[in-house]
């Protein structure tokens, strides 16, 4: 009898924020815990705070809900990483 491979889903590891430091205003409170409204990694890299990171029912963090650019900080908040323009591309619509 034929059955399904095993679902593999994608590496919890590689949508974790580490080390993100908080920038821009609190905008509430989660798990007893400051929401900043936008975070920044050790490159430079800046999220806005997007939401609550989805959950499957066992309570890990469903990482193939995630959309593209979405990245999870502990204990559960959704950052979305903020796509900058080029300098020269604002004036094109001046």
């Amino acid at each position: 009898m034929p059955f399904a491979p095993p679902q593999r889903g994608r590496s919890i590891e590689y949508f974790i924020l580490h080390d993100a430091k908080p920038t821009g205003q609190s905008v509430g409170l989660y798990a007893n815990r400051e929401i900043p409204e936008s975070v920044v990694d050790d490159f430079g890299r800046r999220y806005v705070f997007a939401g609550i990171a989805p959950r499957r029912q066992n309570g890990d963090f469903d990482v193939d809900a995630l959309r593209s650019g979405e990245f999870i900080l502990k204990p559960g908040l959704l950052y979305r990483i903020e796509r900058r323009q080029p300098s020269w591309f604002g004036s094109l619509f001046r």
